[in-house]
């Protein structure tokens, strides 16, 4: 089998002896992931889109590797123009349920490097091969099922256009990124995401939504951030959104 980067990077800190040098980082931490595009919106054009993430992770370490375990709060979608919008359900999150993911600590002079495997989501429908196999195109699809249990067929996504035509979207989406960053102290790691997306519209309530959004990622790739920051256990996704501000500082700009 072919090493991966991230074996590659835990025998150099291993060799390096760096591990019994990196901090202790188990616990509760709230994440905030920023995902810039370049977006052709139907009745809009080319706008600069963005979605932003909040998620907790609850971290396990054993030495310079990681263990994961995400729940998501929200995601925000600003579609870069009042003529769209486009709302994500608390159903749609609800229903995401994240397998395991691993990450190593790596230290280098001066700072401590976080690096994480790619992680690869399907939703809305089951993939023998999440990573390469083709997303549905049809509802009919055998591999689409409701994962958000509202009765539609995929997953549901609320959109609005011009104000007037407003109904749900039904989707199938498969997202991949991987996280690296640093150690900024024990409380706070910040990095930048290498990711991708493909959705399919399987449906709509009104034809005018069925129209698929095409989307380029933002050039700079800086733009495309995360924060994560060490919380207690009494933080709700309520309490998230309300130190959101505080949590991203720079990172929305």
């Amino acid at each position: 089998m072919k090493p991966t980067a991230l074996t590659l990077l835990l025998a150099l800190a291993i060799s390096c002896g760096a591990i019994a040098e990196l901090p202790d980082l188990t616990g509760t931490w709230a994440m905030i992931q920023v995902y810039p595009q370049i977006a052709i919106l139907p009745m809009a054009g080319e706008v600069p889109r963005s979605s932003m993430v909040a998620q907790f992770v609850e971290i396990t370490q054993s030495g310079s590797v990681l263990t994961m375990r995400d729940t998501y709060c929200f995601t925000d979608v600003d579609d870069g123009t009042p003529l769209v919008e486009t709302v994500i359900p608390e159903a749609f999150m609800a229903s995401l349920v994240p397998g395991p993911r691993t990450a190593i600590f790596v230290e280098q002079t001066g700072s401590v490097r976080f690096e994480a495997a790619t992680y690869v989501e399907v939703r809305g429908a089951i993939l023998d091969d999440p990573l390469s196999d083709p997303l549905p195109m049809e509802a009919s699809d055998s591999r689409v099922f409701d994962q958000d249990g509202d009765g539609n067929p995929g997953m549901t996504v609320h959109v609005t256009i011009l104000g007037l035509v407003e109904g749900e979207t039904y989707v199938v989406q498969r997202v991949s990124y991987r996280l690296s960053g640093t150690v900024i102290d024990r409380g706070r790691i910040e990095g930048t995401i290498e990711w991708s997306d493909e959705q399919v519209v399987l449906g709509a309530t009104n034809a005018l939504l069925e129209a698929d959004t095409i989307g380029l990622l933002d050039p700079d790739p800086a733009a495309h951030r995360f924060v994560m920051v060490r919380v207690d256990e009494s933080w709700t996704c309520e309490t998230l959104r309300d130190r959101l501000d505080e949590i991203i500082g720079d990172t929305a700009s």
